[in-house]
């Protein structure tokens, strides 16, 4: 049933037509009053008869009495009334072919009133969008679709009634002027016409627990994709997100929010067969755009029904509509005067049913286009804080300003990565024992903009149940053979040209930057010899803004590299490359490319050669000469000037393509390359440089004393927290970080309360057992999400924890997570923590006397390490802040195992074996590992077990591309040859 409109609907509408009755009396008076009042006073403006020139004359040399002053003024307010009524007819032209008005210089003010009479008159009579002008300059302003009626299943059994979910129906429809009006010109300024913003979002509310839509439902969402249809740019894919709120299991929330978001893909199903595309994901209960519980603890319904929604977003086609007035108000502080809360939820009448039934399981994100989904990106989409790549989906915003690729992102990610298991493989634990003071240094700013966007493009594409540093996860150097790279973004796309035959010449400010990207993205994408880099070394320095020992030191481990002495050696070498090739080709007799050639030969390397030089006016016949047939030959010439053969682009300081010459407009026109600033730089530099195994800097020593008595304390709240093991039975409550987190009370899993959020809160809180500050924690548990919209989910999170939790253990006066000062901390009182038994484990083992009191105390922490920290949450590959606390546990539970073994090699060999095994599972990249068990396999007499070892560490390795350093090839040598270890280096 719709309920009628309500006393607060019919004032608008009473207003909306006295405003309309307003604007028709003054066009009225204007365009019909105006003119009479002119006949009626100067009489008609159309002479009886048209004077001869001598009467002209002769009028013109008398004394003017005021009838020519009279007559002159008469003809000037004629014309402005020409004019009025000539933008009139623009505007009302304008709309009713829903196109904007050309703009007419001079005019503005008198344009501005035309616009508005005609588009308040159009809002109060016509009834139609066509009231309303386009522009591309305004950010999204979502409006409500009538929500879905409920199905026969629910999401959870409730104690509460839900009665805030809506009846189909029961909303405006989005195609209602009073709706589209009323957003677009919530911040107009008066005088000024209402303009259309570039992406429009549509938001269709759902009933508790419901995927299905009513018939209202489905007739607003016909309107809707009838209106789509004529709006949107089909070029553009239409983004489809589901949501759900809070209550029930996280996995089928994020299955509801999927098969939401398919029902309403369903719905808009006949605009596929006009050449739009989708993408359909879901992000379950993460994120939220109203809070769901009071201050007091208590459910608030009306902020889960805002809760459960599907949002549909589009581009708007391009209208070329003028920017926006500087004085704009930003998009978070849009709507109704209340920038700090989303917008108020529409009324609702349902009641949930009891009895859940759960949809289908869908995969994670479900795709119905090429093109990753907006999740992608690692940001946080709502209402009141749009999210900053929305308009740029291929683009990472770099801290310099400047952007990359999100395949640059990934070439980061692998390298960062790599980076840590290099140093595993080299890492040495000392002869003291685990190392408590030493931490795994954090990535650059830069570095860790970058991870953080690869995150979120994994966390959407991998299985989450594969270990992170998994063979298959590393993707190392992750476009091997792709043979394609991406230039830059146009309209949101990202535009990719193949390598082989790409020619261009760069000029104008940008045109360093841009050459700089190419290469280092070149660098990280080089992998199994598939691109090959040939550049004087007089470029190398310029390009990468390093002195010519740097740029050697880079070629050593970047081997795909090639620093030549000058351009004349360069192309020496390139035309060289080029005979060989003509060569294979021609004695190839199945081979018709060099695609042909390598499949046919995969041990011939046959890389793609890119040649990045200044151009030179006396190599310029030369340079003619190496691109003839450069597709064919697999090479690419980019210059840092006028190019001789291929297109020349002149770039602006921002990357845009300003103007080219030569060929291509079909790549350049309104391209805007990816580039990088040199701060950006020289961290991806040291980034490559260590993930080709490079040394890394040392870190500065700690003092002895530090090492043996270090270890993070939890932190004191209203009672003194003695650093002491906690067994299970000394708290109510029991977290469980190392391996999957997990929250016990009294000993028994608490399956519900707490979801991945929670869990990751407990997590972050558990590793920094100090206390963090409230903004440290939002910093790292939302880092993409607006800070006001993180605070609110913060003390959300933190209020609903505490809830739980008081529930679960009865104890409903302590807070469990307590606030001293600006520090939020896990109470330990309340609260026993496996990672904090680890530590205080691995502290009293430091301080320990006897090998056999250390030996207990080690063997305590490997019995405490039960896996990685937060190992298979789902949190994990989402965000970076847990990266670097993970390896620094990692390193020293291994540095444990290690020093356990050593304990138990003279009594218990077989034993230490076992203890090395473990540590090997933990970290199958350290060779330390390999030789502590060569070593004692030796001991023990198995030779063969020795080589075995050896042969495994060469397996792993192999993901690396290296080969066991020359100390563990001496050890094998040694181990294997007792008597002759002297002789090796004479082999």
């Amino acid at each position: 049933m719709v309920s009628s409109p309500s006393p607060r609907r019919w004032r608008r509408r009473i207003g909306r037509v006295l405003r309309g009755i307003g604007s028709a009396l003054v066009l009225g008076a204007v365009t019909v009053g105006v003119p009479y009042l002119f006949v009626a006073l100067a009489g008609s403006p159309i002479p009886e008869r048209i004077p001869d020139w001598d009467e002209i004359l002769s009028t013109l040399s008398r004394r003017d009495d005021g009838t020519l002053f009279l007559g002159f003024l008469t003809y000037v307010a004629w014309g402005f009334w020409l004019i009025w009524i000539a933008l009139l007819v623009l505007e009302t032209g304008a709309r009713l072919r829903d196109r904007p008005a050309p703009h007419i210089p001079g005019l503005d003010g008198p344009q501005r009133l035309a616009a508005l009479l005609v588009t308040t008159l159009g809002v109060a009579v016509i009834g139609t969008t066509a009231a309303v002008s386009r522009a591309s300059t305004l950010p999204s302003v979502p409006h409500n679709v009538a929500a879905a009626a409920p199905p026969p299943y629910t999401q959870s059994p409730s104690a509460t009634t839900d009665s805030d979910s809506a009846v189909g129906g029961q909303y405006d429809s989005p195609s209602t002027l009073t709706s589209r009006v009323g957003s677009l010109n919530r911040d107009a300024a008066p005088g000024q016409s209402a303009t259309r913003p570039q992406r429009h979002q549509v938001t269709v509310r759902f009933g508790f627990g419901s995927a299905q839509l009513s018939t209202p439902v489905k007739e607003a969402l016909a309107r809707t994709t009838r209106d789509i249809g004529t709006d949107a740019d089909p070029a553009q894919p239409i983004s489809i997100v589901g949501h759900t709120d809070a209550h029930g299991p996280a996995d089928y929330n994020q299955r509801l929010s999927i098969q939401r978001a398919r029902t309403v893909r369903e719905a808009l199903g006949e605009l596929a067969a006009h050449g739009f595309r989708f993408e359909v994901s879901g992000k379950g209960e993460r994120t939220p755009i109203a809070v769901e519980t009071h201050a007091d603890g208590s459910d608030d319904p009306s902020g889960r029904a805002r809760n459960r929604r599907v949002e549909i977003t589009y581009t708007l086609k391009t209208r070329h509509a003028p920017p926006a007035s500087p004085t704009a108000r930003p998009p978070h502080e849009q709507g109704d005067g209340n920038s700090g809360s989303p917008p108020p939820s529409p009324p609702a009448n349902q009641t949930a049913p009891s009895q859940p039934t759960p949809p289908p399981t869908p995969s994670e994100t479900a795709t119905t286009s090429g093109i990753p989904s907006e999740s992608a990106t690692s940001q946080d989409s709502s209402p009141t804080s749009p999210p900053a790549s929305t308009d740029h989906p291929f683009t990472v915003d770099l801290p310099s300003g400047a952007i990359v690729g999100l395949s640059f992102a990934a070439g980061v990610g692998t390298a960062l990565v790599v980076t840590r298991l290099h140093r595993r493989r080299r890492h040495r634990t000392p002869a003291t024992g685990p190392d408590l003071a030493r931490h795994e240094p954090p990535p650059s700013p830069t570095i860790r903009r970058l991870r953080r966007v690869d995150l979120g493009r994994e966390a959407h594409s991998s299985d989450p149940e594969q270990p992170p540093d998994e063979p298959s996860r590393l993707h190392l150097f992750p476009l091997p053979s792709s043979g394609r790279i991406v230039l830059g973004v146009r309209d949101h796309q990202e535009i990719t040209v193949p390598i082989g035959g790409f020619l261009v010449g760069l000029k104008g400010p940008g045109g360093i930057a841009v050459a700089r990207a190419l290469l280092l993205t070149f660098l990280m994408h080089a992998g199994d010899h598939d691109v090959e880099i040939i550049i004087p070394r007089s470029d190398a320095t310029q390009v990468l803004a390093l002195n010519p020992d740097q740029v050697d030191e880079l070629t050593q481990y970047a081997r795909a590299l090639r620093v030549t002495a000058d351009l004349n050696a360069a192309l020496r070498l390139l035309a060289s490359e080029r005979i060989h090739r003509a060569r294979l080709l021609d004695t190839a007799p199945d081979s018709h490319d060099l695609a042909a050639v390598r499949q046919a030969d995969p041990t011939e390397p046959l890389p793609r050669l890119v040649l990045m030089a200044t151009s030179a006016p006396e190599q310029q016949r030369r340079l003619e000469a190496v691109t003839v047939a450069a597709s064919d030959y697999d090479i690419a010439i980019i210059t840092l000037g006028e190019h001789p053969v291929g297109p020349t682009v002149h770039l602006d300081d921002a990357a845009q393509v300003t103007s080219w010459t030569g060929a291509g407009s079909d790549i350049w026109d309104g391209l805007r390359l990816f580039h990088i600033e040199q701060q950006d730089a020289d961290q991806v530099i040291e980034l490559i440089r260590s993930a080709h195994g490079a040394p890394e800097p040392e870190s500065e020593p700690q003092p002895a004393a530090q090492t043996k008595t270090a270890v993070r304390s939890p932190v004191s709240m209203t009672r003194s927290a003695p650093l002491v093991p906690q067994a299970r039975g000394d708290r109510p409550v029991y977290l469980q970080v190392l391996g999957h987190p997990t929250v016990r009370v009294d000993g028994q899993i608490l399956e519900t309360g707490i979801r991945g959020k929670g869990r990751e809160l407990l997590t972050h809180l558990a590793v920094h057992a100090e206390g963090a500050s409230r903004d440290a924690i939002v910093a790292a548990l939302w880092p993409d999400v607006d800070h006001k919209l993180a605070v609110m989910r913060f003390h959300a999170l933190l209020h609903e924890t505490r809830q739980t939790l008081k529930r679960a253990t009865g104890r409903i006066d302590e807070s469990f997570i307590a606030r001293t000062a600006d520090r939020y901390g896990i109470d330990p009182e309340l609260i026993s923590v496996d990672l904090w038994r680890f530590h205080t484990a691995l502290h009293e083992a430091s301080q320990a006397e006897r090998d056999q009191d250390q030996a207990v105390l080690l063997q305590e922490a490997a019995d405490t390490y039960q896996g990685h920290l937060a190992a298979e949450a789902s949190f994990e590959q989402a965000y970076e802040w847990i990266e670097p606390e993970r390896e620094t546990l990692r390193r020293q539970a291994v540095e444990a195992l290690i020093h356990l073994a050593i304990l138990y090699e003279r009594h218990e060999p077989e034993r230490a074996l076992t203890v090395l095994e473990r540590a090997r599972s933990l970290d199958r990249y350290a060779e330390e590992i390999y030789q502590h068990i060569m070593t004692l396999q030796a001991k023990l007499g198995r030779s063969d077990a020795v080589r075995r070892t050896y042969r495994l560490l060469e397996t792993s390795l192999e993901d690396l591309a290296v080969d066991p350093s020359e100390e563990t090839q001496q050890l094998l040598w040694r181990l294997l040859h007792p008597r002759g270890s002297s002789q090796m280096g004479q082999r």
